[in-house]
């Protein structure tokens, strides 16, 4: 199992950094708009988010729009073997960490039960929801009791059919790529619409 998880990571994490600038953007763009034109973020006051590396979708355009609107951002921040949340502006400037990934500079973490939506970075992902990371299992301690809604956020190349699951990993309520929504929990089912007819 540990070798084919491995060899799945490689293989996807190589084939999104293999997309044109091109090919990003419109990726970036398509994301945005897929999730600009639901409801997911109607009653939000936090919203979490991540900053892009290694190929993953870029989430400025949404970052923006929802900084403009008034919505708390957060970002995550690695601590030892622990991720926490921290608030920032889109004009801050950020850090970089061991990984090359950015992450708001430190200031005073907020609970999880503040954030309404957290948009997830990921590696691969099932329709169920299932989603396979980069390994260090930072999204899946952190997001154990609350509430929030748990978007993946990828391209459509990084879907697979079946991830084999460990007994701590957290399901995905719903995924966004540039072709549309997955919707994959109940709670996402029942409370999010989205106007773009792109449910699959």
């Amino acid at each position: 199992m540990y070798a084919k998880v491995v060899n799945l990571r490689i293989e996807l994490r190589s084939a999104r950094r293999g997309l044109s600038a091109e090919q990003q953007e419109e990726h970036a763009l398509a994301v945005s708009a897929h999730l600009l034109c639901s409801n997911v973020f109607s009653s939000a006051t936090c919203v979490a988010v991540y900053f892009s590396s290694d190929g993953e979708v870029d989430l400025a355009p949404v970052i923006e729009k929802l900084h403009s609107d008034g919505i708390k951002l957060v970002a995550p921040r690695i601590e030892g073997l622990e991720m926490a949340f921290f608030p920032f502006n889109p004009s801050d400037t950020l850090l970089e960490n061991q990984w090359g990934i950015k992450e708001p500079e430190v200031g005073i973490s907020i609970e999880e039960a503040e954030m309404s939506v957290a948009l997830v970075p990921l590696v691969a992902f099932t329709e169920d929801g299932d989603r396979l990371g980069r390994g260090k299992g930072f999204y899946d301690r952190y997001f154990t009791v609350g509430d929030t809604l748990l978007i993946g956020i990828g391209h459509e190349i990084q879907r697979v059919d079946s991830i084999e699951r460990n007994t701590w990993d957290r399901r995905l309520d719903a995924v966004v790529t540039e072709k549309g929504w997955d919707i994959c929990s109940s709670r996402a089912a029942a409370c999010i619409q989205h106007a773009c007819g792109d449910s699959k």
